[in-house]
């Protein structure tokens, strides 16, 4: 069958890119941990490049998806991988390479995640500190002015 084998050729391009994508985020991991912005820019440039092509690879999927469907006599958004593997056999490797990239690729963006909320809480601490101010520099008239600590901070956030 044609469609089988075009549906199947897509998924394994898929699998292709998915495994690209999974390398990329590997490798965003590192520069995450190194601090290496200039290879952290780099990657998501190449992750970019390779979503866009992910994106080409989806929209035919679902136009093959769709041609199964009606040889099946469901709409395409009842009709599943694993049951089109049930079927044809012939797609049972490739959905579990499918699945089995997207999980670890799942994981590794979650580790991503972590290590940029990470990040960006470092970030938020040190500028609250550089602005945050118990004493006031300058104050309106007739404001009384903060009782508190007389620590003075580098940077007056409300200016």
């Amino acid at each position: 069958m044609p469609v089988i084998q075009s549906l199947h050729d897509n998924l394994t391009k898929q699998v292709e890119v998915y495994r690209e994508l999974k390398e990329c985020a590997d490798l965003k991991q590192k520069a995450l941990m190194a601090n290496n912005l200039q290879e952290l820019e780099a990657v998501t440039a190449r992750e970019e490049q390779l979503l866009t092509g992910a994106a080409h690879l989806e929209k035919e999927r679902l136009l093959w998806a769709d041609q199964m469907s009606q040889m099946m006599g469901k709409s395409a958004e009842e009709l599943t991988l694993a049951e089109l593997a049930v079927k044809y056999p012939e797609l049972n490797e490739v959905k579990q390479e499918l699945e089995t990239v997207v999980i670890e690729l799942l994981d590794v963006h979650e580790l991503n995640t972590q290590l940029l909320q990470q990040a960006m809480n470092v970030v938020n601490f040190t500028v609250e500190m550089l602005t945050h101010q118990d004493k006031n520099t300058y104050q309106k008239p007739g404001q009384q002015e903060n009782k508190g600590s007389d620590t003075l901070r580098f940077l007056d956030r409300r200016i």
